[in-house]
This record gives C-alpha cells, structure tokens and sequence, in this order.
C-alpha cells in the first residue's frame, strides 16, 4: 500500500485511495476499449476522451492525496496531457473551454502541477499550447508565465472567476502583511468558492470519485515568487510539501 505511513489528505484513509486508484484504472481501460471500438460514434468517442482526460488528472491528484513520492507524480504528469491532447484533437482542435468553470479550474491545476512537480520543459509547453485561452485570465496567464516566461502570451486584466479568484489576483500585486492577508482571505474561501465544481464535496457522497481537495494554484505562486507561507502553511487544502521539496522555495522559520 504505497502512501500509508504519508497520507497527504485529512479526510481518507489510505485504503480509500487505494481502492479508488484500483477502481480508476480498470475504468480507464474500459474506456480506452471503446473508444478503440468501431462500434462508437464520434460524439460517444470525443465524451469519452473528456472522461479519460479528466480520470488520468484525478489519478494524478489522488497518488499525491495517497502520499506517493513527488517523482512518482512528475514521471506521471505526462499522462495527463497526452490524454488532453487525444481529447483536444477528438474535439477538432477547439481551446478547453474557459467558459465552463470545470474546465478553467482543470487548466490552472494542470499548469500548477507542471511548476510544482518540475516537469520538463517540452512538457510544461506541450500543457500550454494544449489549454490554450491565451489573453482570457489573469491569473491562468500568470501561472503560464511563470513556468514559461519565454511563451510571449499577451497579458489580460481580465478574470472570468472572481469569487474565488480575487483575493488571490489581489495578492499577486500586493506585499509584505497585505498579502499574507489576502491569501489567508482566499484560502478562507477557496473550497466554497469551488462549489459550482463536479467534485465539490465529493468526500461526503458514496462512489463520487473524490481525490482530495488541493489548491494547487496558490502553491505554485508562492513556489514561484518565493512568498512568505509561514502564516498558512498548515492550511489543510494547501499542498505544502510540493512548495518545499526542496527546502528552499519559499520563506520558512
């Protein structure tokens, strides 16, 4: 059982995630069948490259909930993106939809993820040409220029989800007192704010398929601009481990 002496979530025991990594891969696999099968129309095929897309992300996130090695995730990550990629081709090429609030939140956690688990850079551009909505968000061309600052993306002032975004847009340009408030503020209401989200209190509702709640956004900036954590880093829906790795990422005692 891999994890067990390190659960990462507060909710569920390692045996939950286990069984709901188990669970996942045999689903995956009846899903790859058929969209292999003849038999499946177009519109059942570009469905279900959604659901192996989002599934192989939920995997990725349940192994760091289970409290598998970071390098186990990172070797992982590429999975995830070349399930995007099939999916994004299935759908004619057309951008993951920032209009949906699923698929905004997906976008902003795959680009933390490649800060956060140090992918390659091959890897963490393929993410982004993939997402794409270049000039649509604050906050998602903020995290893409942190981890590719040479992409030459157009910046925005705009962003599509303020609650609960913008105490952390907020905090972006603030300093010092000011901003460790504001995140502490955002982190406050980061879980509510998710509720309009598929997985939103999933660890209450059986067979929901929950992963953990993880803001992976606000690590990858703190790990990016080396902010100051010390006031929130035992908040349980921060990923703190992913910022400290190396011990050097952001501010500590």
């Amino acid at each position: 059982m891999v994890g067990q002496d390190h659960v990462r979530d507060r909710l569920m025991p390692a045996t939950y995630f286990d069984e709901q990594l188990r669970y996942n891969e045999e689903a995956l696999g009846r899903f790859r069948n058929l969209i292999a099968s003849p038999d499946t129309s177009p519109e059942h095929r570009r469905q279900l490259r959604h659901t192996v897309y989002r599934r192989e992300l939920e995997q990725l996130i349940a192994r760091y909930s289970l409290g598998e090695p970071i390098e186990v995730l990172r070797a992982g990550y590429p999975k995830v993106i070349e399930a995007l990629a099939e999916y994004q081709q299935q759908a004619g090429g057309a951008a993951h939809d920032f209009e949906h609030f699923d698929a905004y939140v997906l976008a902003l956690w795959i680009t933390s993820l490649a800060i956060l688990l140090g992918v390659d850079d091959n890897e963490a551009r393929r993410a982004v040409r993939e997402l794409d909505n270049e000039g649509r968000d604050c906050v998602f061309d903020r995290l893409v220029a942190l981890r590719s600052p040479s992409a030459g993306r157009t910046p925005t002032a705009t962003l599509l989800y303020p609650n609960p975004y913008q105490p952390l847009r907020d905090a972006l340009v603030a300093g010092g007192a000011e901003q460790t408030r504001l995140i502490q503020d955002f982190l406050a209401r980061w879980y509510d704010g998710m509720q309009p989200a598929y997985w939103h209190g999933s660890h209450r509702r059986r067979d929901a398929g929950y992963f953990g709640y993880w803001c992976f956004e606000l690590a990858a900036f703190v790990k990016g601009l080396g902010i100051d954590d010390r006031a929130f880093v035992d908040h349980p829906h921060y990923p703190r481990d992913l910022v400290h790795q190396g011990g050097s990422e952001a501010t500590t005692p």
